[in-house]
This record gives structure tokens, C-alpha cells and sequence, in this order.
């Protein structure tokens, strides 16, 4: 069973071959990339969503998105099942809320990886539903307002940087980054993540 509270769990699941499977069904991209885009996506769309709820407005644009993607992981028995289901034409639309220039960041991502730009954005349309759907349930659970709201999504964005970093080898898919393997300003995955979002924020 998926836990809507626990990321590294969520993360994990990701290692699985019937997640990559399913994953790779919806996007027709190569399994052998799947898994480490997969793991890049979730903290960079968190990311995203946690700068933008820095304000009012965002925390509050958020929390009503929120009830619109209630159910989504709730009482799953695996990332697969989520995969099946998942909108992406409602991803691309909650990229562009979260990134204001979606492709922007996928060329970045794209420059930075020599993977296509399709690729890449099929795999963060199909991740950024379930993402949406995973704070939607936590935010029903524990009854969060647009401030919890907040609060949790900048929570849940440290806790997947970190089990990204720690679990997942993801230097050879940035290459221009490789020789760093800890978050930091200049380097690692939180380097990456950085370098991104610090062009569009």
C-alpha cells in the first residue's frame, strides 16, 4: 500500500519494475531512464509548488487546487495503479501553474541530459497529477488549511530532495553536474534543482 504521508516510500516505489512498466506504458519512454527522471521530477515539481505558495495568493491558489485532486492516492495498492489513471493533460496544465514557463524547464532538463524534450515532458505530466493527488489526500486527512497546506508542501519538498540524494544515483543524468553527489549550492541534486528553478523564480 502507497502511504500519502511517507515520500521515501512513494519514492521507493519507483525502483519497481511494474512501476516502471506502467510508467513507460503511459509515456512510451525507455525504461532504462524512467526510474532517475522519475525521481528528478517529484522534488522538482514540490519545489515549484513550495516557492509559489511563499505568498498568499499561491498558498491559497494551491489549496484549491487541492480539492480538485482529492482520491487520486488515496488507498492505492501501488504507483501503478495511480499511473493507469493519471490525467496528463491535467499535468501539463499543473506544470504550467507550477512553473509558469513549463518549457523552459524541460529545455533545461533537456540540455542538461541529452534525453528528448518529449520524453521529459511526457514523464512530468504524468508525475505532476499524482503529485497534486498525494497533497490533495494529506491535506483531507489532517484537515490543512492554505497555510498547512503550505507548510507540508515545503515539507514534502526536503524529505524527496533528501531521499532522492541519498538513495538515488543520479550524476550520470546530469553529467555537467557529475562528481557531486550531496545537495549544495554549486552541486548534487539540490544544484540541480537550484540552477532550474533559479532561472524561472
Amino acid at each position: 500500500m502507497v502511504q500519502i504521508n511517507d515520500i521515501s516510500e512513494m519514492m521507493g516505489e519507483l525502483n519497481k519494475e511494474s512501476s516502471i512498466q506502467a510508467l513507460g506504458s503511459k509515456t512510451g519512454v525507455d525504461a532504462s531512464i524512467l526510474p532517475k527522471l522519475a525521481v528528478v521530477a517529484i522534488p522538482l515539481i514540490l519545489r515549484a509548488l513550495s516557492k509559489n505558495a511563499e505568498s498568499k495568493a499561491g498558498k491559497d491558489s494551491l489549496s484549491d487546487a487541492l480539492e480538485k485532486h482529492k482520491g487520486q492516492t488515496k488507498d492505492v495498492s501501488s504507483i501503478e495503479d495511480v499511473f493507469k489513471k493519471v490525467d496528463t493533460d491535467d499535468g501539463d496544465k499543473i506544470l504550467d501553474h507550477a512553473f509558469g514557463d513549463k518549457d523552459k524547464v524541460v529545455d533545461q532538463i533537456a540540455a542538461q541530459t541529452g534525453i528528448s524534450k518529449s520524453e521529459i515532458a511526457k514523464v512530468l505530466a504524468s508525475m505532476a497529477p499524482m503529485i497534486l493527488g498525494m497533497l490533495a489526500d494529506k491535506k483531507d486527512a489532517d484537515g490543512l488549511d492554505a497555510d498547512g497546506v503550505a507548510k507540508q508542501t515545503d515539507i514534502f519538498s526536503k524529505q524527496a530532495e533528501e531521499t532522492a540524494t541519498s538513495n538515488f544515483d543520479i550524476t550520470d543524468l546530469f553529467p555537467k553536474q557529475s562528481g557531486t553527489t550531496t545537495p549544495s549550492a554549486t552541486g548534487g541534486l539540490g544544484g540541480i534543482l537550484g540552477s532550474i528553478l533559479g532561472n524561472l523564480f
